[in-house]
């Protein structure tokens, strides 16, 4: 993480501004402060004052929650998603470099058919105990 946090890729927002951004990108319907706050590594108290500046700076708005009328959830605004996909795309080329100086071809591919399968089970009904058991990196050649 302190690799990451020395990049010069935070220019526009702090690393824990893109957690929140981030955050909010994978649910375009909207999250509570609870739910955000669940995403971050960060304390409620910590993540209401950044969630205050982001509003401020017209990232992200206040909406009132689809499913609790009395209650408001948080989303993008289309500034806000435009800037997660810029400093998104400088963060994945940062990780994507740093991966390919430590790791070597048959890691990479390794890497990518593990994210494959995370992806592919992700929503999956069945539980950990009913699933096949992980292949070590022998099985898998």
């Amino acid at each position: 993480m302190r690799r990451f946090a020395d990049d010069d890729i935070w220019i526009e927002v702090t690393q824990n501004e893109y957690d929140v951004l981030y955050t909010l990108s994978k649910a375009p319907d909207g999250l509570s402060m609870v739910e955000v706050n669940r995403g971050i590594l960060m304390s409620q108290g910590g993540v209401s004052r950044l969630v205050q500046r982001l509003v401020g700076r017209g990232l992200i708005e206040r909406c009132t929650d689809a499913r609790d009328r009395r209650a408001s959830s948080l989303r993008l605004t289309r500034e806000g998603a435009e800037l997660q996909r810029t400093v998104g795309r400088r963060h994945a080329r940062s990780v994507a470099e740093a991966m390919q100086r430590a790791l070597d071809t048959e890691d990479l591919r390794l890497i990518r058919e593990l994210g494959r399968r995370i992806v592919a089970s992700e929503g999956n009904s069945r539980t950990p105990s009913s699933q096949a058991p992980v292949k070590r990196e022998e099985e898998l050649t």
